[in-house]
């Protein structure tokens, strides 16, 4: 009995065994199976090493493959951790009532007892001679450059030595005005003036008496005087241009009264000047010969042509400096001449010319400056360290600027930057002349901002560069590898 029992146990426990091997053996073929089934989905199967053949050109464009990612991957770095500046436009959010601006100009050739500063905006508003927060500080002329008031002869050989005319101009302006029936207009009395050093005219009526009389006695002196055979010279004995001419006060009896003309005849001699209505009357007997004694008296004292040229008015220039609170609407603020108390100028002949140190708008913008990006420095103040001259009376140079608000979210300040354009502009003769910066607010503003990557959008482009780089070397030794191959083939049956 012990032995069958014991028999029996033995078998059992081969029985066990057995069923162990059979469910370890049925579990490796399952793991074999999965293994396999995964094995199939690989997307990056290997090819054996004995059906791989490595190639010198493989190799170099290895090579070629790294050294490609490692520089892209360090430009991509850089550009990943370098933040770079966006920029949005949008409707103007700045709601400050006032807008200040800051100026520091120096006027080359202007004493500061005439220099005044005065605004206009678009609302209507006009300030003269603004005095608050407003600095003086004159500037003395060195050598050459000392200035020293225009006489009246040399204002009037610089206002018109460079006029010229056209032929049919001259003959308007030498015509007689004997009747408003002529193919002449006649319809500037000054514009004949201005045209001659000297013009002696000789009013008359049809109707007067002694005007017939005289009239053979005037066209003798005419034909002399418009012929050259009488050449009257200034005091520096230069031959003046005159023209003798007459009018008739029946046909153009406005221009008559516009000359307060009293009795007739009267002769008047003229002479070009910078002021309407300069004159001198003839009194003396009327005769040829005392008339044209006369006219060379009257021109030999006058300097007309001396070669005068162009210099500074004044001893000393003005640099003008300070800030204006004005209305955020556009605008204009303007430095020009003024008469003072004691002294009385001829503003119409003031230079404007001026060197800019400074003009900016906002608050404190020269300390705030140096904290706003490099590429937006320039155009917070484009004027800065500027000169805008001219170099003729009548003339004045104006600036027109475009004002943009800026904001910069990252750094909590704000910016006025300036686009600005000039230009030299020719004014009438008896208009003052003033410098000009004219200024208008775009309704937008600019917000700048960082531009801030995302980490995911970095390492895309690393995979990117990774896949691009041997994908493209893979392909080009392809090409050349069959290329090889085909040049071989060809050579082959060549010989």
């Amino acid at each position: 009995a012990a032995a069958d029992a014991s028999a029996k146990g033995r078998e059992e426990l081969l029985g066990t065994r057995a069923a162990c091997a059979r469910d370890s053996a049925f579990r490796a073929m399952q793991l074999q199976a999965g293994r396999s089934w995964v094995a199939g989905i690989d997307a990056f199967r290997t090819v054996p090493k004995d059906l791989a053949e490595a190639s010198m050109t493989g190799a170099i464009m290895t090579v070629v493959a790294v050294i490609l990612c490692t520089v892209l991957f360090f430009c991509e770095m850089s550009a990943f951790v370098t933040s770079r500046p966006t920029t949005r436009v949008g409707i103007d959010s700045n709601q400050d009532a006032a807008l200040r601006i800051n100026f520091d100009v120096h006027m080359l050739d202007m004493a500061c007892e005439f220099v005044t500063v005065g605004v206009w905006d678009a609302f209507g508003t006009e300030r003269m001679n603004i005095t608050k927060n407003v600095q003086k500080q004159r500037i003395d002329h060195k050598g050459d450059h000392k200035g020293h008031p225009y006489s009246e002869d040399e204002l009037v050989e610089l206002e018109f030595n460079d006029k010229s005319f056209t032929k049919e101009e001259l003959s308007e302006l030498d015509a007689d005005w004997g009747s408003s029936s002529d193919h002449f207009k006649h319809d500037n009395f000054q514009a004949v003036i201005d045209a001659h050093d000297f013009t002696m005219v000789n009013f008359y009526a049809d109707w007067c008496p002694h005007c017939r009389q005289f009239a053979p006695t005037w066209k003798v002196l005419e034909d002399r005087v418009n012929d050259g055979k009488d050449k009257p010279m200034d005091a520096d004995s230069v031959a003046a241009n005159v023209r003798v001419l007459k009018i008739n006060c029946v046909d153009f009896e406005e221009t008559c009264q516009e000359q307060s003309v009293q009795s007739f005849p009267s002769i008047r001699l003229y002479r070009r000047s910078t002021k309407d209505k300069e004159w001198a009357e003839y009194h003396g007997p009327r005769d040829a010969e005392q008339m044209s004694a006369f006219l060379h008296s009257e021109v030999g004292k006058r300097h007309m042509h001396r070669g005068a040229k162009y210099h500074s008015m004044f001893s000393e220039g003005c640099r003008i400096s300070g800030h204006l609170e004005v209305a955020r609407v556009p605008g204009t603020v303007h430095f020009q001449a003024m008469h003072t108390n004691q002294k009385t100028l001829n503003l119409a002949f003031t230079n404007v010319s001026h060197h800019v140190h400074h003009f900016s708008f906002g608050e404190a913008p020269r300390r705030s400056i140096y904290n706003l990006p490099p590429e937006y420095r320039r155009q917070v103040n484009p004027l800065d360290g500027r000169s805008f001259t001219v170099d003729k009376f009548h003339k004045a140079p104006n600036h027109f600027i475009k004002v943009v608000h800026t904001r910069f979210e990252t750094m909590a300040m704000r910016s006025y930057q300036q686009t600005h354009q000039w230009s030299v502009r020719t004014l009438q003769r008896n208009t003052i002349p003033q410098a000009k910066f004219s200024y208008d607010l775009s309704p937008v503003e600019v917000v700048i901002s960082k531009e801030e990557r995302r980490w995911y959008d970095f390492l895309t482009q690393v995979f990117a560069i990774i896949g691009g780089a041997f994908s493209v070397m893979s392909i080009t030794t392809g090409v050349l590898k069959v290329s090889a191959v085909h040049v071989k083939s060809m050579l082959n049956k060549l010989n």
